[in-house]
């Protein structure tokens, strides 16, 4: 059986990767409006609500990861007791780390995103082929982190249902012992 507090922790990590990834796709469908014009020197670029949203998304995603690396104890050092064999401690440490790794490259193309569709004058790039050599940001980068981030949500979550899962069926050595002998346990 579950706890009520795993599904909670989960439906709440889930709910921010999910509005990261809402928030990346209208980052994505709103950057194409940044460029404004060439003034013979720099390219000229205004804010985008692309802008925005990839400051929310890489927000709303980190916060989500923090939350599941503070519900598992990783603060602390990642308690020993979460697992009774080496080899979930070494599984939870893995899928914790890819997880992490994943919501890292998100933010970054978030916040790429986002700098990308602030309001600023560049130099043109030499030898872009578009319109006055200016350029907007590359097609897909917020739909990419955007699928990132719910696969570092999806890790995570499993991670932290999989070790929830080992510590709640970690028993006693001495509970085990008595029921091989027969003995009742007192509870």
């Amino acid at each position: 059986m579950v706890e009520k507090h795993v599904v909670v922790i989960c439906a709440a990590v889930g709910a921010l990767a999910l509005a990261a990834a809402v928030l990346g796709i209208i980052g994505e469908a709103t950057k194409s409006r940044s460029f404004v014009r060439y003034d013979g020197v720099n390219c000229v670029y205004r804010r985008t609500p692309a802008f925005d949203c990839g400051i929310a998304a890489a927000a709303s995603l980190l916060t989500g990861q923090a939350i599941l690396t503070a519900a598992t104890g990783c603060w602390d050092g990642c308690r020993q007791r979460r697992s009774s064999s080496d080899h979930g401690r070494v599984g939870g440490y893995f899928a914790s780390t890819l997880s992490w790794f994943l919501t890292i490259l998100s933010t970054c193309a978030f916040l790429a995103g986002a700098l990308r569709n602030d309001s600023a004058e560049r130099r043109p790039k030499e030898g872009v082929a578009s319109y006055y050599q200016c350029t907007v940001l590359v097609a897909g980068v917020f739909a990419g982190a955007s699928f990132l981030s719910i696969a570092a949500a999806a890790v995570g979550i499993a991670s932290y249902v999989a070790t929830e899962g080992a510590a709640s069926t970690v028993v006693s050595p001495s509970a085990e012992l008595r029921v091989v002998l027969g003995q009742p346990q007192h509870l």
